[in-house]
């Protein structure tokens, strides 16, 4: 059974959510040897618990009853895996917990929303960049800088390298996922060679960063500790990649969402340009129903049964659908609308994840999301799609977003 949205359905994948949730709510994709789950209480109970569903998988262990080729082969095959090592994101208690409380002291809400004024400095920057020429790409012309030179500033690295934070970028976004996925093994070669280079790279920052602490993330994460637990040098890099990917271009995605959301939605865009106490709301509605990451990778660590019905043996790697369960109809009223005045309910979105994994840069995307509207706001008038150029979804099996969205305005007075 296909349990992947088609290209085409990339940028509106809703349908095919609301298919799966009313007839295969919890499907097995035999081609790929791999679960599905989409419906929201199935999502919710499996990020909850994880005795069960584990997040310390890498793609060896994911595709494991594939084709075994014997003779130390597969064994091979782990060593040369690629993004392997452990995470926060490949990750079970306790170790979890150890890595999360040293990397949580270095990344505290204090020093996230001290981050305002140059989030506003180098939004407002950018604008006035674009302003007098009336259009841009919202995309690469105020959303991938925004957040890239915040990552760059965090980490303490050179902003002139942004150029290859985004080509490493752009390759492991058209990758995530992909490489968990048996049939595209082949693209772990390449996905070495990029893992390669960002460890050189970061490797030099630390060592610098040893001898001559700074202000500076990397610093920060060298020198902390919880538990009696320092980051060893494996650890820190796995951070900086996680933080490159999942602090970056979740973050990129969700201020482009907002803006495409709001523009195909045009009384939700004049009830925010009449309230712009909205703006929270707007992108907590943006987060459900344009959800940047679509989904999640679990796999069971013994045999469970899921949505009451069906049994799902040990060992077995689940898709958990993030952006289903957002759209899931018993616990949202109306999901199919983008609605920025939704009322708060018991049951929150999933767009950050759920349970012990959470997402830790949540405040930091939520910021620079919202100074990020607020200017936007301010200073464009009569704001429309560019329907002269073409909006891109996004190449990406679990990253939902565009690669580019062309706009027209008129500078604010």
């Amino acid at each position: 059974m296909n349990i992947f949205p088609s290209p085409e359905q990339r940028l509106s994948p809703f349908q095919f959510y609301a298919d799966m949730r009313h007839n295969n709510p919890v499907a097995y994709d035999d081609s790929n040897n791999i679960w599905a789950v989409f419906r929201y209480y199935d999502v919710q109970f499996i990020l909850g618990d994880y005795t069960h569903f584990s997040s310390a998988i890498t793609p060896t262990k994911l595709n494991n009853n594939l084709t075994k080729e014997g003779n130390g082969e597969e064994e091979e095959k782990e060593k040369k895996m690629p993004f392997s090592r452990p995470s926060l994101l490949k990750s079970d208690p306790p170790y979890h917990r150890t890595l999360r409380g040293v990397v949580a002291s270095a990344f505290t809400p204090m020093s996230i929303s001290n981050l305002e004024p140059r989030i506003e400095s180098v939004t407002h920057d950018l604008l006035n960049q674009v302003i007098e020429k009336g259009n841009m790409d919202l995309i690469n012309d105020l959303a991938y800088p925004l957040t890239v030179t915040v990552i760059a500033e965090l980490l303490g690295v050179p902003l002139q390298d942004r150029d290859i934070f985004r080509r490493w970028a752009d390759k492991l976004l058209s990758s995530a996922g992909s490489q968990l996925i048996a049939e595209h093994h082949g693209s772990a070669k390449n996905l070495v060679l990029i893992e390669s280079e960002m460890d050189d790279y970061f490797n030099a920052i630390i060592d610098k960063r040893t001898l001559s602490p700074q202000s500076d993330l990397i610093s920060n994460l060298i020198k902390a500790e919880a538990d009696g637990h320092h980051l060893s040098r494996e650890e820190i890099l796995a951070f900086c990649i996680l933080l490159l990917l999942a602090g970056h271009v979740t973050t990129v995605n969700l201020i482009g969402n907002t803006i495409l959301s709001l523009l195909q939605n045009p009384q939700e865009f004049k009830k925010l340009r009449a309230s712009p106490t909205l703006i929270p709301s707007t992108i907590e509605e943006t987060l459900r129903y344009r959800s940047p990451v679509q989904a999640i990778f679990r796999m069971t660590t013994q045999d469970i049964t899921i949505g009451g019905a069906q049994k799902i043996p040990s060992g077995q790697g689940i898709i958990v659908w993030l952006g289903s369960a957002n759209h899931d109809e018993s616990v949202f009223p109306d999901p199919e609308k983008f609605d920025i005045s939704r009322v708060p309910h018991a049951h929150s979105h999933v767009g950050f994840g759920h349970g012990i994994h959470f997402c830790l840069g949540a405040p930091l995307a939520r910021l620079e999301a919202r100074v990020a509207l607020k200017i936007i706001l301010e200073r464009l008038q009569n704001l429309e799609l560019d329907e002269s150029k073409d909006i891109k979804p996004l190449q990406s099996l679990i990253f939902h977003g565009v690669s580019q969205l062309p706009l027209r305005f008129m500078p604010s007075k």
